[in-house]
């Protein structure tokens, strides 16, 4: 497989701390507690699309000087609202990233959108010639949603960034790999559909409902278990290794039990050498905390050449897609 990573950028406005939200009555001491969450990146001027475009200059400034290819194809992923009603943001951020006549597409798959689009992106990707900018960005400021009360995470705003070449870059991808489970879909929307006038999403009593109507619990987390074990097993073999020989991984960012969770059952590596110290920070990124996390590693020095990288994907539906990265490069050559 010749793919690989030549920049990763990302955009995240300030932080929010847990205390902050606290006092303004946007979140509880309990939850705060429980959550393990220190803080959320919040903005509340620049909206996602411009977002992700400012990310994507990033990459695509750290992969300079490199020869990567012709940008064929811009795909960007958010799950949120972006900025305008029946408006693709794609275009958008094609236009102030690589230019006006690169096709451009919007990627909707919730939380696993950028990796989802980088399974759509290497399609693009056919030899040394070709390049894809994969983008994500998202704002959780909406009358529908509360920030801090989020999917089993707190939301957070920021956009993120990846640059995949056929020809050269800092990380080479290994293996590739997306599986789903469609009979899963129905937990997002509690078994039921609704009209667009709603008031904010209450994720666990949707949840509740369905698992009260339409799949016990226990059958549907068994099939969520089973999905991502399957996953993860696939793209390591593919990649020629185990789980132990991963430097770090990098999954969607929850709160603090279902990270060690991830990182103790299913990833078998210990939290320490996943992004849960850095996501705490930063909140759930909607489709961004692979790229996000990519990048915090490159610009702490973290990563180093040989290291084996997993990013992990999911989104509701259930899809998974994954990843394995190896460094071709220490991190103070890169950035």
């Amino acid at each position: 497989m010749n793919l690989y990573v030549a920049g990763v950028g990302t955009c995240l406005p300030d932080r929010q701390t847990a205390e902050e939200a606290i006092a303004a009555n946007r979140y509880d001491a309990e939850s705060a507690r429980v959550d393990g969450v220190r803080s959320a990146c919040v903005e509340t001027e620049r909206y996602p699309a411009e977002l992700a475009a400012i990310a994507g200059q990033g990459a695509l400034a750290m992969a300079s000087g490199r020869d990567i290819g012709t940008f064929r194809a811009v795909f960007h992923s958010y799950v949120d609202y972006q900025g305008a009603h029946y408006w693709q943001a794609a275009p958008y951020v094609a236009l102030h990233t690589v230019g006006r006549q690169v096709p451009s597409f919007d990627v909707v798959q919730e939380c696993n959108g950028a990796m989802g689009a980088l399974e759509l992106g290497r399609r693009f990707v056919t030899g040394p010639d070709d390049a894809v900018l994969v983008t994500t960005g998202d704002r959780f400021d909406s009358p529908w949603v509360s920030r801090w009360y989020g999917d089993q995470s707190v939301l957070a705003d920021g956009g993120s960034a990846l640059v995949l070449s056929g020809a050269s870059g800092f990380a080479r991808i290994l293996s590739l790999s997306t599986m789903a489970d469609n009979s899963l879909e129905g937990e997002a929307r509690g078994g039921e559909f609704a009209g667009a006038q709603q008031p904010p999403v209450d994720f666990d009593a949707m949840r509740k409902r369905f698992h009260a109507k339409d799949l016990p619990m226990l059958e549907h987390y068994g099939r969520m278990a089973a999905l991502f074990s399957s996953s993860l097993r696939r793209v390591l073999d593919e990649a020629g290794i185990t789980a132990a020989d991963l430097a770090f991984a990098i999954p969607v960012v929850t709160t603090a039990a279902r990270a060690a969770d991830i990182a103790d059952r299913f990833l078998q590596v210990p939290i320490e050498r996943t992004n849960w110290e850095f996501g705490r920070t930063t909140g759930h990124l909607g489709t961004g905390d692979q790229f996000a996390g990519l990048h915090h590693l490159i610009t702490t020095g973290k990563a180093r050449k040989g290291d084996r990288i997993l990013l992990l994907g999911g989104g509701t539906g259930y899809t998974i897609t994954s990843a394995v990265l190896e460094m071709l490069e220490d991190s103070e050559d890169i950035a």
